[in-house]
């Protein structure tokens, strides 16, 4: 399940004036074996840009031989040409005074995008670490490809180390410290935390601004040390602690099995720091990329406009992004992506019929589009239909967007669905292990994997996949949804694992029903639940929670839609204004299971219609 922040979904939300693209320049395309770069500058630096990627690629499949290195989500990189256009891109930046981005990594279930500002990272003067930020979220995203969960710390820390990567004179370098020295001063001026505690931090949740500085700090020092560091055998040491975690094996017991006892590591660790040195490790074997092979191509004004609207809907500027989509169907009205793009602007404004005919017209223009395949077939009535013939249509469609992209997991979950709501749950049980290998890092998916074991008659199975998901997301939806699955397991049948006690604040009220209805304006968002017969309505500025298994999925889910007739679990305290049932502190919609034939084979137990909080 993922968080929202209303703040982002409010119509109201403060933007910039929205220069446009008025002179209607056509960008360039290079494509490398693995990349897409879009460019108004040069097609040289536009080439050079996809050489460093297919250059960080190659570094990371030499590092971790064995792990998937390309995505389901395409990447598709922007190569501004100045400040000019990055401004254009990304105006929220040039609202402030301060530095302004070299680079932006957008992360996507479906597509992600970054920038690359060319005249930063490819001037004369240029700095090697101008890449990092975008090294850093392009290896957090294969991280997450491979991992079903990964303490923050190592997450962290892996991203940094490698995110500063360096190419230099046909040589790879890995482990180099940021030029500017930052973490080398923060650990320089504070003592590292204790590592029994500090492999237990959050850092995006550290309250005070010095200790997050720390935290990334040692992230940064420790992933270098259990890699470079003496007795560490070349990194072998911390292979041999990922694929403990890959086993489910808990996270300290890991730790002391693969680097030794803690006050031991720690001396290590304290030793390493000391040196005041760190050095780079020089990576053999990376292939060298010829970006002269590469090919290129001047795009037309529709798919210029296109790519472009691709990104202003992955930044949630709506408005600009349909701008430059109606722009293109205009310029090109047989251009499938723009339709598909029109389409999923339909759907996050509530315009599902429109949504649908875009969709239509794009797969009728390309069959090879998967996503519009998916989001027509979500949104026609054979989705909702009952009859034997309109199933079956339905099966055979998700089937279809299967054969397009076998790694687009939306569609076996939609499909693990279908099989669950037939009976056949063995198959149903296949697909949602298949989504959780395609994605691993979706903490609903393994929750859906257990409830499908539950209802097979598998409680010590499922009360597992409840139990590794609470421990690991401590909190929030993607928590909450596994401890009410926890709590449907007989207590003889769940494993021996110690799960977080749920912390009870006071004057906190939980409501839970079915949604009736889904109000949004700019002054926040009004849910109505029917609960046992009575219609209750809460104010809700606070966070909003939704079910990994949506089918719009992180990309395309706004409360504002398509939440009717879903479950919904509030937090709430009492309103002050007793035209409310009370004010939400936090917001989630569900998405269950539908119900199993009482006819099949398996039989639903009874705890498992039960919606327990």
């Amino acid at each position: 399940m993922r968080l929202l922040r209303t703040s982002i979904l409010m119509a109201a939300a403060v933007l910039l004036a929205y220069p446009g693209f008025a002179d209607d320049k056509l960008w360039k395309e290079v494509r490398s074996p693995h990349f897409r770069v879009i460019t108004d500058g040069s097609e040289r630096d536009a080439r050079h840009v996809a050489r460093a990627f297919e250059q960080m690629r190659s570094t990371f499949a030499n590092q971790f031989p064995g792990f998937r290195i390309d995505a389901p989500a395409p990447l598709l990189i922007l190569a501004p040409e100045n400040e000019s256009t990055a401004k254009m891109l990304l105006p929220e930046f040039w609202q402030h005074e301060g530095p302004k981005p070299a680079g932006l990594f957008l992360h996507g279930w479906e597509v992600e995008h970054a920038i690359v500002r060319l005249d930063t990272i490819l001037s004369d003067q240029r700095n090697p670490d101008t890449f990092n930020v975008v090294y850093h979220e392009y290896v957090h995203s294969l991280l997450h490809l491979n991992f079903r969960w990964l303490p923050t710390w190592l997450d962290e820390g892996l991203a940094e180390f490698y995110g500063f990567t360096r190419f230099e004179g046909g040589k790879t370098f890995i482990g180099a410290p940021p030029r500017n020295g930052h973490y080398l001063d923060v650990l320089y001026r504070r003592p590292a935390m204790p590592l029994a505690t500090f492999l237990e931090q959050r850092g995006s949740f550290l309250r005070d601004e010095g200790d997050t500085h720390l935290f990334y700090a040692q992230c940064w020092t420790l992933t270098h040390f259990l890699t470079m560091g003496p007795g560490m055998d070349g990194g072998d040491r911390l292979k041999r602690f990922f694929n403990a975690l890959l086993r489910g094996t808990e996270q300290k017991k890991a730790f002391q099995e693969a680097f030794g006892d803690f006050p031991t590591v720690q001396k290590d660790f304290e030793n390493y720091l000391n040196r005041f040195a760190f050095t780079a490790g020089v990576v053999d074997n990376i292939p060298q990329v010829d970006e002269g092979s590469f090919s290129s191509r001047t795009m037309s004004l529709a798919e210029t406009k296109t790519g472009l609207g691709s990104f202003f809907a992955a930044t949630r500027k709506w408005k600009e992004s349909r701008e430059l989509a109606e722009a293109a169907v205009a310029s090109d009205p047989k251009l499938a992506s723009a339709h598909e793009l029109l389409g999923f602007i339909d759907l996050n404004d509530g315009k599902d019929q429109e949504a649908l005919k875009e969709f239509s017209m794009a797969t009728d223009l390309d069959g090879h589009l998967y996503r519009s395949l998916f989001a027509k077939t979500m949104l026609s009535p054979l989705s909702p239909s009952k009859s034997a013939a309109d199933r079956e249509a339905f099966r055979s469609a998700l089937t279809k967007v299967l054969e397009l992209n076998p790694e687009f997991a939306p569609a076996s979950v939609e499909l693990a669905k279908f099989f669950v709501a037939q009976g056949d749950l063995t198959r149903a049980l296949a697909l949602a292990r298949t989504a959780e290998k395609n994605e691993p890092s979706r903490a609903g998916y393994h929750v859906l994997t257990g409830q499908i074991l539950l209802r097979m008659g598998h409680p010590s199975e499922a009360a597992t996949h409840a139990a590794y998901v609470a421990t690991r997301w401590r909190f929030g939806p993607d928590h909450d949804e596994a401890m009410e699955l926890w709590s449907q397991v007989p207590a003889a049948q769940r494993p021996v694992e110690d799960l977080p006690v749920e912390i009870v604040v006071p004057d906190v009220h939980i409501a839970e029903g079915l949604v009736k209805s889904v109000a949004c304006d700019d002054k926040g968002i009004i849910v109505t639940l029917e609960q046992a017969g009575q219609t209750l309505t809460f104010h809700a500025r606070g966070m909003m929670g939704y079910s990994d298994t949506f089918w719009e999925g992180h990309d395309h889910f706004t409360p504002c839609f398509h939440n009717v007739g879903a479950r919904g679990v509030i937090r709430y305290k009492t309103a002050s204004d007793k035209s409310f049932t009370g004010d939400a502190l936090s917001i989630g919609f569900r998405d269950d299971l539908p119900p199993t034939p009482t006819t099949s084979a398996e039989v639903v137990p009874k705890s498992d219609t039960a919606h327990q909080n």
